[in-house]
């Protein structure tokens, strides 16, 4: 009595995968998690600054807008790590569903090398960017914010649009504008904002590698399969043909 052989369908469907991709699938698992932590900590950030009555200096230095994107990525984050964890649990039948993931992240990785440049081409010219910020866009607040803690008294010195009502402005003996304070400042936060975008695409990187190769190695699978499938299929024609 010969045992049915399972079709080609039966194969792609089921559920669980052969021992050749257990470590491609743990490895895409492993980055897709991080990338899903990843998406809960930039979500965490964004949703801090939207909710914050007092945004501080950082909000006026980088702008709010530019924190509160955070929101933005992740949720794009957990959305596709969550789409990305879905599609490892059967991926020779949801490999399209893996190029899909691939994909977004590829693209998401691509914005925030764009936004990554834009912040930095701003620091070319720190010193006119803030400077003009300070003369046409600040408000009386936000300077008072600066020249109090930071024991100043306008931008380059007491005569460059000082805040008369300020502590400082009305010590005499503080010559000394906020440039250097404000530019430090600025600073500082960039390098966080940086940081994170750089953490964001090296884990989206070490997830597009994973991702590759677990539909490098379904597709070498589903050949396999394929080729038993047709084996059997052809011997039991032949046995056929024979009686």
């Amino acid at each position: 009595m010969t045992l049915a052989r399972p079709t080609t369908e039966a194969l792609i469907d089921r559920p669980h995968m052969a021992p050749m991709q257990a470590k491609p699938s743990r490895m895409f698992r492993f980055w897709s998690t991080a990338y899903l932590l990843c998406g809960l900590v930039a979500l965490s950030v964004g949703a801090y600054y939207i909710n914050a009555k007092d945004e501080g200096h950082r909000a006026f230095v980088v702008t709010a807008y530019i924190l509160r994107i955070y929101v933005f990525l992740g949720l794009y984050f957990i959305t596709n790590a969550a789409l990305g964890i879905f599609a490892s649990m059967a991926p020779l039948k949801r490999k399209r569903l893996l190029y899909c993931y691939t994909g977004l992240i590829a693209l998401i990785i691509f914005i925030m090398i764009i936004v990554s440049i834009w912040l930095w081409t701003r620091t070319l010219n720190i010193n006119g960017y803030y400077g003009n910020m300070w003369r046409d866009e600040w408000s009386d607040e936000i300077k008072l914010m600066f020249e109090d803690q930071g024991q100043c008294c306008g931008f380059l010195s007491r005569d460059d649009s000082p805040v008369a009502s300020s502590a400082s402005c009305k010590d005499e003996s503080i010559k000394h504008g906020c440039m250097y304070p404000v530019i430090f400042y600025a600073q500082h936060s960039h390098r966080y904002i940086y940081a994170g975008l750089i953490s964001f695409c090296l884990v989206g990187l070490g997830c597009i590698a994973t991702s590759m190769l677990l539909i490098i190695d379904c597709s070498s699978e589903h050949r396999v399969r394929l080729s038993q499938s047709h084996y059997w299929r052809k011997r039991a024609a032949s046995k056929a043909a024979d009686i």
